[in-house]
């Protein structure tokens, strides 16, 4: 049986930094999760940005990006163009399964299933991290 991945919530490049630096320690690829009202107040040129921002600095294969784009379908149509990693989107059945055309097409998965871990308000990000990942060794 294979295990949920994990998703971090965070909210700025500070958390972003701290959480890959800390999972390079542990050999993984961490997931960046972004919450609907993040995306919906700043649009999708920030989640740019911030992936530019990200790759410069640590690389291409080094993390992926999970968007919650709510309700959104145009939303997340631009963030499928735009090759997010994994997309969360909530709505009726026929349309999930047109965007679900476009998103397979893209090479973007569509409402995935993930363990969500908020780390918006954590100072210690490395004691997490501990909880987490000391099972698995185990």
């Amino acid at each position: 049986m294979r295990k949920k991945q994990i998703a971090f919530t965070i909210n700025n490049l500070e958390q972003a930094e701290g959480i890959i630096t800390e999972a390079k320690i542990y050999k993984i690829i961490p997931i960046l999760h972004f919450k609907n009202y993040i995306l919906a107040g700043f649009g999708s040129d920030f989640i740019i940005t911030f992936k530019n921002i990200l790759i410069s600095k640590f690389g291409k294969s080094s993390f992926k990006l999970f968007v919650d784009c709510g309700f959104n379908y145009g939303l997340s149509i631009d963030m499928i163009a735009l090759k997010i990693n994994y997309i969360k989107l909530k709505g009726n059945l026929v349309n999930l399964k047109k965007i679900n055309n476009i998103a397979s097409k893209n090479k973007v998965l569509l409402n995935p299933a993930f363990n969500i871990v908020d780390f918006r308000n954590r100072k210690k990000i490395n004691l997490k991290f501990k909880k987490l990942y000391s099972r698995n060794k185990l």
